[in-house]
């Protein structure tokens, strides 16, 4: 078009273009076009150059969109509403939530335009997401000050906020507040009071609020079914949790991933594992359900039931399903088998993981010295804490707890004590279990005076 002869008379159509872009997402194919634009003689109007702030913004140049911004009263053209909402929601994107509130601050003391829902919403959301909540409500308290009138999206944002924050009663008032207003909830609005009500256990009260939604002839989606059956899956309650599937399916709402893993969650905390297993294998049934966290939540549930080798088989099978095993899978069954006294196969393990490229944590290393002190390789427990610590490995006190307390079983007190002196060398504190333990050992060797003096020191005001 813009090498068409004539040249458009109207910028009209070239925005539009531009706008179909921006649509798509491909910000940085609308810039070098606004310029071959004003090449081509083509005045943008307030519409056109808002598009260029909004590409500007997406692709992190917050310089170049406040110099549109200028380019406005240059041109003698007056931003409107939508401009100002655009550069606002720039600086919230990248986390530039001060000089979000300054542009806003601006734009209502200066007059230009009176910012819309759209315009408080965006720095509600930016308030929520850095935390700070009381911003937040006081702006929404502001909002009919001002003449503008908040929506179900502004009551949303704050309402998912603050139930995230456990802030359940401060949500509940909220609520009652939006629904005084004539404000009606939506779905979303109840999954979030759901979900941060099962967080803090409150199930019968989530029922309640299920069942007085679908009073409202609000129905319930996959979310809200999901953070139920979660939440009745972790306090043990399979019978409730799989009720809710049923009732999902009676409803033709299609239980996903995250509600096949919680439901198998379920079963593994009470350790049904054939009921699991039959989960799982339902979700390989309907194809390409089945993901990682599934299978660590089956291998996880054998390891606890010690039945290593089911355990074993099912992280052989993640192989046949393209599954790569992360972190958390290794630690597991790493886990499982020292637990099980099978040192040999763990530590074989532990070598395929690095061979793999998977990169071991703590919680591995932890799991590793926790299975050699516990089947009495002390040697080998030393060795490997001080291959950790020559890598470089920031190791925690969990970790050297383990093994004082594994020096102190096998009766190497001397050891035990060296450990745990020079702990605060290492960068590390003791806390109390690490002080429980290293007494408990000094007692077990009939050095009282060094356990009272080591009771004394955990005494201080200074230790707390």
């Amino acid at each position: 078009m813009l090498h068409s002869r004539p040249l458009p008379s109207s910028v009209i159509p070239v925005t539009q273009i531009l706008g179909q872009l921006v649509k798509l997402k491909h910000y940085s194919a609308v810039i070098p076009l606004f310029k071959q634009m004003l090449l081509c003689g083509i005045a943008p109007n307030h519409y056109t150059l808002s598009i260029i702030i909004n590409c500007y913004s997406h692709l992190n140049q917050m310089g170049f969109s406040l110099s549109v911004l200028g380019k406005f009263f240059k041109l003698g053209l007056q931003p409107d509403v939508f401009t100002f909402t655009t550069l606002i929601n720039g600086f919230v994107l990248h986390n530039q939530v001060p000089e979000a509130a300054r542009l806003f601050t601006k734009m209502v003391e200066g007059g230009h335009c009176k910012p819309n829902v759209v315009t408080f919403t965006t720095l509600i959301k930016a308030f929520c997401k850095m935390g700070n909540k009381t911003a937040a409500i006081q702006l929404l308290g502001k909002m009919e000050e001002r003449g503008c009138k908040p929506d179900r999206v502004s009551y949303n944002t704050i309402i998912d906020s603050l139930c995230k924050d456990t802030l359940i009663h401060e949500a509940m008032n909220l609520f009652s507040e939006m629904i005084s207003r004539f404000i009606a909830p939506n779905v979303l609005t109840y999954d979030s009071l759901i979900q941060g009500i099962c967080n803090i256990g409150h199930w019968k009260e989530a029922t309640r609020l299920l069942n007085e939604m679908v009073s409202k002839g609000i129905f319930p989606d996959v979310v809200t079914f999901n953070v139920l059956v979660d939440t009745f899956s972790k306090e043990g309650m399979v019978v409730e949790a799989k009720s809710v599937v049923d009732v999902m399916i009676q409803r033709h709402i299609e239980p996903d991933t995250i509600t096949y893993n919680s439901l198998m969650d379920g079963y593994c905390l009470r350790g049904e594992m054939d009921e699991a297993r039959q989960v799982f294998d339902l979700m390989i049934s309907k194809g390409s359900m089945v993901n990682v966290q599934s299978c660590n939540t089956l291998i996880n549930g054998y390891c606890k039931g010690k039945m290593v080798d089911k355990a074993n088989e099912i992280f052989k099978e993640m192989r046949h399903m393209e599954l790569l095993p992360n972190t958390i899978t290794y630690n597991t069954l790493i886990d499982g088998l020292c637990k099980a006294g099978r040192l040999q196969e763990a530590e074989k393990l532990f070598s395929q993981m690095l061979g793999c490229g998977q990169l071991p944590d703590v919680q591995t290393y932890a799991v590793l010295l926790d299975g050699l002190c516990n089947n009495q390789q002390l040697s080998t427990s030393i060795e490997l804490l001080k291959e950790i610590e020559a890598n470089k490995v920031e190791l925690n006190i969990v970790v050297y707890t383990l093994v004082i307390e594994g020096l102190c079983k096998a009766g190497t007190i001397e050891s035990a004590r060296d450990l745990f002196c020079g702990l605060s060398s290492k960068g590390v504190q003791p806390n109390v279990r690490t002080y429980t333990v290293m007494i408990h050992g000094l007692c077990r060797h009939d050095l009282i005076i060094e356990a009272e003096k080591l009771l004394r020191e955990m005494e201080c005001p200074s230790f707390f």
